[in-house]
């Protein structure tokens, strides 16, 4: 399984986010423009403007590894 939630957006255009891999959690950091092209190719689930109950921004769906 691999999934990836962002968490915050960081100075100097990067956003922090964890990267799922089965059992294991994994911090990764991304530019806020490559951020907003995933949003706009519909790659993350949400608007990315609301933080959720686990203060999760953003997050992708779900995915199998094969």
């Amino acid at each position: 399984m691999i999934q990836i939630d962002v968490i915050k957006k960081m100075p100097d255009n990067i956003v922090e986010c964890n990267l799922y891999t089965g059992e294991r959690c994994v911090k990764i950091f991304m530019s806020e423009k490559d951020y907003e092209n995933l949003i706009r190719d519909k790659f993350f689930i949400r608007d990315g403007e609301t933080i959720d109950s686990a203060n999760v921004l953003n997050t992708t769906n779900t995915y199998e590894m094969k």
